[in-house]
C-alpha cells in the first residue's frame, strides 16, 4: 500500500489546468443507448474539482478523475453534468424487451437415423456442451473429418464419439455429407522422435482422419482417437498416454499432409537464457481497448509494459518475440500465429481491464491472470504473485477463460490484466512510468520463480 500511495504522488504533473470543460470517456456519446440496469459515468474534471451530476456531488480522485455509476429505467434517462463553468446534457435509453415465445428448435431434436457430417473448418470447435462460449471446448479438429450426429439442439450438432461419449459442435463449421456409413480407421503403429526441443508422437492411422480428444492430465497428456474400427475395437477408440512430470511447457496436435496424427510436447526449459517467449502488447492501431478516465488509451499502456519487458528479458538471456513493437492492427490469428511459428515456450499478452455496463456499480480494481489450458495455471499463479507483491495491487485470482490468445497458442500462455483503466486509483497507476517498470520487473520475477519451481 505504501507503494501504491507513492505511484499516485508521482504522477506526472502535465494535467492541463487550463481547460474549462470535464470529460466524460465513457458513455462516448451523450445520446446513447445501454441495455443493462446500471452504467457509469466515466471521466474526469482537473479545473474546478467541483462536478455534479443531476445535482449530486461527485467524489474526485487527486488526478481528477471519477466513476459514476447511475441506475437506468427502461426509457430515456436524462443526466445534467455541471462543473461550475459548463452543463452537459446526457440521454441514455435503456430498452425494455419484450420477451419473445420462441417455439422453433428451443428444445434438443434427436434423429431417428444417424447423419453422417463432416467438418469444413480447420478449428472446428468439439464442445461438452451446446454454447459458444466458456471452458466448454474439448478439442480443435481439422477439415475432412467425419463425425456421427444423432440429433441437434439449437446451431448445434450433437455428435457420438466411440461408444457412447457425447459432444457438441457448430452447424457453421460442417457439413451433412450423402454418406449413409461412417468411414473407420486403425492405427497401425505409432513413431516416436526426441531432440532438445521437443518429443514428437507420429500416429498412423491409415490416411484417415479420425476425430480425437487430446487432454492434460497430472502425470502429462491423454490421447483418444475415435471411429476406430469396431470390429477390431468394439469400443471404437485407441486410447495413448504420454508420461511426463507434471510440468508441461506447451503441446500442439495435428494431422500432416499424410493425414498422420502428429503430437509435438515442449521439452521443459528451466532458465530464462533462450527460452523462447512472445510478448503481446493487447489491442493496436485502429482498436483502442479500453479507454482510462484520464481519457489514456489501453493499447498503448499495453504497449509500454511490454516493451518494458522486452527490454528486461533481452537482459537475462531470453529469446523475445514481440506481436507489435509499435501501434498497428494486429488480428488475433497474427498474434497466435507469431507465437506458433516461433515455436513459443511461453507466450504472455499484456492488458489493462474494464468492465460491462453491468458491473459498474461495482468498486472492483485490482490485477488478475487469465489462462485457459491447466499447464499454464502454475505461470499464471506465479506472475500474479509477483505482482501483487512488487507493486501493492488487489489480488484478484488466476481465473480460467476462453480468450482467444490463450486458447489457441500452443506455448504456456497466460494474459496478464494489470488493473482496471476504468477505476480511478488503477488508472493512476497504470499511466505511472515507475509503476510499469515495476509491472514488467515483477512479470520477469514471476517467469523466475515459475521456472525454478519445475
Amino acid at each position: 500500500m505504501r507503494k501504491t500511495a507513492l505511484y499516485i504522488l508521482g504522477i506526472i504533473l502535465f494535467l492541463c489546468n487550463s481547460a474549462q470543460a470535464f470529460e466524460i470517456v465513457y458513455p462516448k456519446s451523450n445520446n446513447t443507448i445501454i441495455d443493462s440496469p446500471v452504467t457509469a459515468f466515466i471521466g474526469n474534471e482537473k479545473v474546478t474539482k467541483n462536478l455534479t451530476i443531476n445535482g449530486q456531488c461527485i467524489k474526485l480522485h487527486s488526478t481528477g478523475a471519477f466513476k459514476y455509476p447511475v441506475n437506468l429505467n427502461f426509457g430515456k434517462n436524462t443526466f445534467l453534468i455541471d462543473n461550475g463553468i459548463e452543463k452537459k446534457v446526457y440521454t441514455i435509453t435503456r430498452n425494455q424487451y419484450i420477451q419473445s415465445n420462441y417455439s422453433q428448435n428451443t428444445k434438443p431434436i434427436f434423429y431417428g437415423d444417424q447423419k453422417i457430417i463432416i467438418t469444413t473448418d480447420n478449428k472446428t470447435v468439439l464442445r461438452s456442451t451446446p454454447v459458444d462460449k466458456g471452458l466448454n471446448r474439448l478439442q480443435h479438429l481439422q477439415s475432412g473429418i467425419e463425425l456421427e450426429a444423432v440429433g441437434e439442439y439449437k446451431n448445434f450438432y450433437k455428435v457420438i464419439l466411440g461408444r457412447d461419449n457425447i459432444a457438441w459442435v457448430d452447424k457453421s463449421q460442417v457439413k451433412i455429407s450423402d454418406k449413409k456409413q461412417l468411414q473407420e480407421g486403425l492405427v497401425r503403429n505409432l513413431e516416436y522422435n526426441a531432440d532438445k526441443i521437443e518429443e514428437t508422437f507420429i500416429i498412423n492411422t491409415e490416411g484417415v482422419r479420425l476425430p480425437y480428444i487430446l487432454s492434460e492430465t497430472t502425470n502429462g497428456l491423454d490421447l483418444i482417437i475415435y471411429n476406430i474400427n469396431s470390429d477390431i475395437n468394439p469400443y471404437g477408440v485407441y486410447e495413448f498416454s504420454i508420461a511426463h512430470d507434471g510440468n508441461l511447457s506447451g503441446y500442439s496436435s495435428a494431422y500432416n499432409d499424410k493425414n498422420e496424427l502428429v503430437i509435438k510436447v515442449n521439452k521443459t526449459h528451466k532458465k530464462l537464457k533462450d527460452l523462447k517467449i512472445t510478448i503481446d502488447a493487447g489491442h493496436g492501431g485502429r482498436e483502442y481497448g479500453a479507454t482510462g478516465c484520464l481519457g489514456h488509451k489501453e493499447k498503448d499502456i499495453n504497449l509500454k509494459i511490454a516493451q518494458k519487458l522486452k527490454t528486461l528479458l533481452q537482459a537475462r538471456g531470453a529469446n523475445v518475440i514481440m506481436t507489435r513493437m509499435d501501434d498497428r492492427d494486429v488480428s488475433l490469428n497474427d498474434r497466435i500465429k507469431t507465437a506458433n511459428d516461433n515455436n513459443s515456450e511461453i507466450f504472455i499478452s499484456i492488458h489493462a481491464n474494464a468492465l460491462p455496463d453491468s458491473l459498474l456499480d461495482k468498486n472492483i480494481r485490482g490485477t488478475e491472470v487469465y489462462y485457459f489450458y491447466p499447464q499454464a495455471k502454475k505461470l499464471a499463479k506465479s506472475i500474479l504473485n509477483s505482482i501483487v507483491k512488487g507493486t501493492g495491487t488487489k489480488d484478484n485470482g488466476v481465473k480460467g477463460e476462453s480468450f482467444a490468445v490463450v486458447r489457441n497458442t500452443n506455448a504456456v500462455s497466460i494474459l496478464v490484466e494489470i488493473g482496471y483503466i476504468i477505476d480511478p486509483e488503477d488508472n493512476a497507476l497504470l499511466i505511472n512510468n515507475e509503476f510499469q517498470d515495476d509491472v514488467a520487473k515483477a512479470i520477469v520475477t514471476g517467469l523466475e520463480n515459475y521456472l525454478n519451481e519445475l
